[in-house]
């Protein structure tokens, strides 16, 4: 069995509490998104997915640097002997983290959802009366003589 080393370990934590910060912009960013869904802020919202998307990118290009060392980490610690309580706490605080993201993103899903059906409600409204007005104008003769007529 290899032995993790000590910059092994460290260079694990770095990457890790830089993971922690981005995850910790992600959740901060998806609470934020809540409060742009009540206020029908669209752009901002629609914004606001493409610095997530760059947030996540930066969160797969870590990962794929740290997963060589979480998997030596993994195998040097699995009797749980050697296990570095930071590593631990950090990936701790990430899980939890996505989970809060996760469930916040779901929310914020079913508001989506719930504000697209009350649009297209809207729509469709406005589609009727259309309708109704177009109706309108072709039953009635749109000529001097109706409108000037005596009766």
């Amino acid at each position: 069995m290899s032995k993790f080393a000590s910059e092994e370990a460290e260079r694990l934590t770095g990457l890790l509490e830089k993971e922690l910060e981005l995850y910790e912009q992600i959740h901060k960013l998806t609470k934020t998104q809540t409060g742009l869904l009540d206020k029908d802020d669209i752009d901002a919202f629609n914004s606001s997915l493409d610095k997530r998307a760059e947030l996540i990118e930066k969160i797969k290009g870590l990962h794929q640097e740290s997963e060589p060392l979480m998997q030596s980490y993994v195998s040097f610690s699995k009797d749980g002997k050697n296990a570095d309580g930071k590593i631990d706490e950090l990936q701790k605080q990430i899980k939890k983290l996505i989970e809060n993201c996760a469930k916040l993103n779901d929310e914020n899903i079913s508001s989506m959802k719930e504000k697209t059906e009350e649009h297209t409600k809207k729509i469709d409204e406005q589609r009727a009366k259309g309708k109704t007005i177009g109706g309108y104008a072709q039953s009635v003769p749109n000529t001097p003589e109706v409108f000037d007529k005596k009766t």
